[in-house]
């Protein structure tokens, strides 16, 4: 029975370790992503209700920075029609405004034209993808057409501009991304806002973002607040299924190494029947019996429970701490794979281990508590 027990053990303890290493590779990969997105999005994004531009901008520009915010960006942003006049092909692209000094960064993984860019021409900035779609190369023009019109002697025509590509950017993963970058003026002139912004962006502390958006929000009840949470909920809610789903998945090693547990008591039930038959002909009650088995299968379940822990937590922090899993340099976002020990996912391995440990040890103890005593000892 100790060879049965041992391997009861062993098995709930790779279960434990297993589930816990898995969970910390899972927090710490989700961790990083959080970390990007509080990083790259905005703390706050406001957006205008019930019309297309911000008029306050001024009023909320001052009021976000009384409450903390420190960088506040406005932002033109919309929906447009990219052509190549040669090819008589287009396709639609968003367009993003961006200020003089802060222009998206180039995409390291293509060529830079070598061709001199004149300030004062019309440039925009496209990504590979708009580019390759179009059939146009660096240096050359495109035709942005803009979703208005204006009047002339002729009807309504559309608004539309040529620009010279001078740049490609990376493209974005993010749902506010755009495939075609314009200087703010650029844009506010195509667009047609009139001076005023579609959006602002506002950066600073992520943790006074909660307590800002209920006062702008009441100030400004114009505006959509969105806080840098808000903006990435879906992919919260996609990262938060993704851990429950691998949690309960893994359990299933646990679940395993419990019905283990199961026949290791049921073998040890057997051997014992003369055993309970002279406990219970001196005095023992069915709830002694039950209670004795139930405390032998408590202690396999906190003995594997505890050398899971150490393993798999062991484990977890020495990989963290001396990057012992690295990642090949320049195909990863990461040079080796991060781990991190959330207590709330700990405790929720150990609660599961240990409750199922007890529920595979409670049948065989119900059937020892049952056992009656003569024919027990007559059995020996």
């Amino acid at each position: 029975m100790a060879f049965l027990s041992s391997i009861s053990i062993i098995g709930l303890a790779l279960g434990v370790a297993a589930l816990l290493i898995s969970i910390a590779l899972l927090s710490g990969l989700q961790g990083h992503i959080k970390e990007q997105l509080i990083a790259s999005s905005p703390q706050l994004l406001i957006e205008p209700q019930g019309r297309n531009t911000i008029d306050d901008y001024a009023a909320i520009d001052a009021e976000a920075k009384r409450l903390g915010m420190t960088t506040i960006h406005p932002v033109i942003s919309g929906i447009g029609w990219g052509a190549n006049d040669e090819e008589r092909r287009g396709r639609p692209l968003r367009i993003r405004s961006y200020e003089r000094g802060s222009e998206p960064p180039p995409d390291r993984t293509v060529r830079r034209s070598s061709r001199p860019v004149d300030p004062n021409e019309p440039s925009i900035f496209v990504t590979r993808d708009i580019s390759a779609a179009l059939g146009l190369d660096l240096g050359e023009f495109m035709t942005v057409v803009a979703p208005r019109t204006r009047l002339t002697p002729f009807g309504p025509v559309p608004v539309w501009k040529k620009y010279r590509i001078v740049r490609f950017v990376s493209s974005s993963s993010d749902d506010r991304g755009a495939e075609a970058y314009l200087d703010m003026d650029e844009a506010e002139h195509l667009f047609g806002t009139g001076g005023y912004p579609t959006s602002i962006e506002m950066y600073g502390s992520a943790d006074l973002a909660d307590q800002i958006q209920p006062a702008l929000a009441a100030k400004f009840p114009g505006v959509q607040v969105k806080t840098w949470k808000d903006i990435n909920r879906p992919l919260f809610l996609a990262l938060r299924l993704e851990k429950v789903v691998m949690f309960a998945t893994i359990s299933l090693i646990i679940f395993v190494a419990a019905l283990n547990l199961v026949s290791s008591m049921a073998m040890l039930v057997l051997e014992k029947r003369p055993s309970v038959g002279v406990l219970r002909t001196l005095g023992a009650t069915s709830r002694t019996i039950m209670s004795v088995f139930l405390q032998v299968g408590l202690f396999i379940g906190i003995t594997g429970t505890l050398i899971g822990n150490i393993v798999g937590l062991g484990v977890s922090y020495l990989a963290n701490r001396y990057q012992l899993i690295p990642l090949p340099k320049g195909m990863y976002f990461l040079h080796s794979l991060p781990f991190r020990i959330d207590p709330s996912d700990v405790i929720g391995v150990n609660v599961i281990a240990i409750v199922l440990s007890i529920v595979a040890t409670w049948y065989p103890a119900r059937v020892a508590s049952r056992l009656d005593p003569i024919t027990a000892i007559r059995e020996e």
